[in-house]
């Protein structure tokens, strides 16, 4: 409890010194049961409006299967109004900087409710649209979950109690659930989505990974400029998962160097450590509950996690899915996981770590070892035989293929969605 209280009081000073006290405030005013209640009749007053679709993600600002599923509708459609959901932490970066042919709305105000009941379409990537920050979902409007993760390791079921909730609600509202794997359909039929329809389609924010190597070298290039990352440095993206009970694990205690010369030992040139937190570490991060060595580069900030994954030579984690994503680059990947047997008592792994083709550590000098002694072939090898067990779609295409479904239900056209369905191209279905 005084830990909590600590805590507190720490994020609520940063907040005044930052300038994002107010809109804390505005939030839980917002959420105030009268207040939303209100607001939300006086939004549903209003039409819906049969060309307008709305994004969100879960981090609050543009970015994941949303982020590639707007660019790909916003190319290839002119007529239609794309609207962002945007959060606190987010709305100073983007009010300004939106995509072309995109507009965004600050959350927790009564024009984003207006948005939200207005818009014929909301897509999001977690549970940000179903519950206290929109109104009710309407019979004329159609909700596509994408989700955020990618054949994960950490069980949904047993998620925080709070989350667990709202299975129910999940399963009354979304229309349809976006997915790339058998494996991954499973994982929902268990846990949030158990009889919602899903499409298996390909997750969008893969599609960067199959792009000529060209377009992938220019989007690398211009990330490292960006980060004043110099020529020929070499960079390990360590980027850890979020635990409910505490905030960055071991946030000082790490031997980053170690790290470094294990790293330049195995791959040789000059390598550099740079750290992508959770965004609600991220928060914490910046609300001052902890703070990160001065001798990593915090990437935290930087929105896009898929532009860094292929900015990245190496990519070491716990339990974060974004390394099921780098799996695609085919480049190094190592799990490093300290708290190994006490997460998997608290939450639990799908599948033991042990089945995925990543080098396993749980202790700093295990992960150096592993590193120094990483065999290429064997990794190519054990990823080619994960992905094929778990029934995955890899191939380029998945916001294409979003983007039709989307088409398909701005004309009220649901044929498309179908329970366990597979949609590779325009005009080809099958089913799994």
């Amino acid at each position: 409890m005084r830990h909590d209280r600590s805590v507190f009081f720490r994020r609520l000073c940063h907040s005044l010194f930052n300038g994002k006290f107010f809109g804390k405030i505005r939030r839980h005013l917002f959420l105030v049961d009268g207040v939303r209640n209100t607001l939300s009749k006086l939004a549903l007053r209003h039409p819906v409006e049969p060309r307008k679709v709305l994004f969100c993600s879960f981090s609050g600002g543009v970015e994941c299967n949303p982020k590639y599923i707007a660019l790909e509708l916003a190319r290839r459609r002119k007529d239609v109004d794309i609207v962002w959901f945007i959060d606190n932490h987010a709305w100073r970066r983007h009010r300004a900087s939106m995509p072309e042919r995109m507009r965004c709305v600050r959350m927790w105000t009564y024009r984003a409710m207006k948005e939200a009941a207005t818009a014929k379409i909301l897509v999001e990537n977690a549970q940000r649209l179903l519950f206290r920050d929109v109104p009710p979902k309407r019979a004329e409007q159609y909700l596509v979950n994408t989700w955020h993760g990618s054949l994960g390791i950490k069980r949904l079921s047993t998620a925080k109690t709070n989350v667990r909730k709202k299975a129910q609600i999940l399963e009354e509202q979304v229309d349809v659930v976006l997915t790339d794997s058998k494996f991954e359909e499973e994982v929902f039929s268990t846990s949030f989505f158990p009889s919602t329809p899903k499409l298996r389609i390909g997750h969008a924010r893969n599609d960067v990974f199959y792009l000529p190597l060209s377009e992938r070298e220019a989007i690398a290039s211009r990330v490292r400029l960006s980060l004043g990352i110099g020529e020929g440095e070499k960079i390990a993206l360590y980027a850890p998962t979020f635990r409910e009970a505490t905030f960055f694990l071991n946030a000082n205690g790490l031997d980053f160097d170690a790290w470094v010369k294990s790293l330049a030992s195995r791959f040789g040139g000059k390598w550099r450590i740079a750290v992508r937190l959770h965004p609600h570490d991220a928060r914490a991060l910046e609300d001052g509950v902890f703070s990160l060595p001065k001798s990593v580069l915090d990437l935290s900030s930087y929105e896009d996690i898929q532009e860094l994954l292929v900015m990245a030579d190496v990519c070491i984690t716990d339990y974060s899915s974004l390394i099921f994503d780098f799996l695609h680059s085919r480049k190094p990947g190592f799990i490093y996981a300290p708290d190994k047997a006490k997460y998997d008592e608290n939450r639990g792994f799908c599948y033991p770590l042990e089945e995925t083709p990543f080098p396993i550590a749980e202790t700093e000098a295990e992960l150096c070892s592993c590193i120094e002694t990483f065999d290429a072939a064997l990794f190519a090898e054990r990823a080619d035989k994960f992905i094929a067990a778990r029934g995955a779609m890899e191939e380029a295409g998945a916001a294409r293929r979003a983007v039709d479904l989307i088409e398909a239900l701005l004309n009220n056209d649901e044929s498309s969605i179908r329970p366990a369905g597979v949609l590779r191209d325009a005009g080809q279905e099958g089913s799994s």
